[in-house]
């Protein structure tokens, strides 16, 4: 195995413990917020390897959720949950001057590794299904389902 792929791997199995860690036992246990960092673990949605989990999110009208990055892959990267806009938030991004793209109606903002973030704008959404990228990985993607 190539020093890399074990890096990989390590790295892999211990950023799972770390947000397993995080989870609680008992789902209507409250977590309370982390000493150190301040943060209110764990995310109901996390970044892990560069993925979302869970990647299809389903809330209630109204409603919000918590995003949480626990991803130690390559070099600890920040992640967002954003709308996705064809073309404004993911590729392929529009060529030449006068563009023009519309805000976007829910974001996290840039979760830095063992952040987590409210996500704001999803409480006003109306019921439907919404696809959602991340800004610094396009690759990343997901749904949110509003019900």
């Amino acid at each position: 195995m190539k020093r890399s792929s074990r890096y990989r791997a390590l790295a892999a199995t211990v950023g799972l413990g770390l947000a397993l860690a995080c989870l609680p036992s008992n789902a209507s246990a409250a977590v309370p917020a982390d000493p150190y960092t301040g943060q209110d673990h764990p995310g109901d949605v996390f970044a892990f390897g560069w993925q979302f989990y869970p990647d299809v999110v389903h809330i209630h009208h109204g409603g919000t959720f918590k995003f949480a990055n626990y991803d130690v892959i390559q070099g600890i990267p920040s992640h967002s949950i954003d709308e996705l806009i064809p073309g404004c938030t993911a590729p392929p991004y529009p060529k030449g001057a006068g563009s023009h793209c519309a805000p976007t109606r829910f974001s996290s903002g840039l979760v830095d590794w063992m952040q987590v973030h409210k996500m704001h704008g999803v409480d006003k959404l109306p019921p439907g299904t919404y696809k959602f990228v991340c800004q610094v990985h396009p690759f990343m993607r997901g749904t949110l389902i509003v019900d």
